[in-house]
């Protein structure tokens, strides 16, 4: 059926997805397959057709006007702290870590923060706390649109064959331009961002009560 409001309920539509096949997912080891299928219709339609430049939509295919109470609404979210809008238990911000890192940004493995120190490593820099909710969903848009998507295991290394725990979102630096942004998120963790971004939106359909659609 065709939404009312493509920007709002087609995330409803990705998470009912979510839930139908994420036992199958689970149970063919493909659970970081799923979650970036369901991630990219879910996080880019609302931001790419709320998009606004000077208060003008960026897009020719928005809705800028018509869920003019959602782009107000995300715009006052985006200037709030990641962490105090989607990470209020301190196990959740354990399980993000966001840095800039300057070299090496296609060898995982070679990854270091300030310190020297891999991401993954104990006491590595973790600047997710200090991370509007603006600049982690850029990363996440940005990694997202140009498959800067990287699978790591426990270590925080890209090995064939081994199992995924984290992924990683990487994006051009936010205010070095030879400089990159890193979001390393435990899969876990990142799904249930992902339904928690899903219910944030779902307050701003037009019928709270989502229809059976294709």
């Amino acid at each position: 059926m065709i939404p009312e409001r493509f920007c709002t309920e087609i995330p409803q539509r990705m998470m009912r997805l979510l839930d139908a096949i994420q036992p199958i997912a689970r149970e063919q080891d493909l659970t970081t397959s799923m979650a970036l299928m369901v991630a990219m219709p879910l996080l880019m339609i609302p931001l790419e057709r709320t998009n606004t430049k000077h208060g003008a939509p960026v897009n020719a295919i928005n809705e800028v006007r018509d869920a003019a109470s959602f782009v107000s609404a995300l715009r006052r979210l985006k200037k709030q702290p990641f962490c105090a809008a989607f990470l209020r238990r301190p196990e959740q911000q354990s399980q993000w870590r966001y840095l800039e890192i300057e070299e090496n940004i296609d060898h995982p493995s070679e990854w270091r923060d300030s310190l020297n120190r891999h991401p993954l490593a104990p006491g590595a820099q973790n600047d997710i706390n200090q991370q509007d909710v603006e600049n982690i969903l850029l990363t996440l848009r940005h990694a997202l649109a140009h498959g800067n998507v990287v699978y790591l295991n426990e270590q925080g290394y890209e090995v064939p064959g081994r199992r995924v725990t984290h992924l990683a979102f990487v994006s051009e630096g936010r205010a070095r331009a030879d400089a990159y942004r890193v979001l390393i998120v435990e899969e876990n963790a990142f799904i249930e961002f992902l339904k928690s971004w899903a219910h944030w939106v779902e307050g701003f359909n037009m019928d709270s009560s989502l229809r059976r659609a294709a």
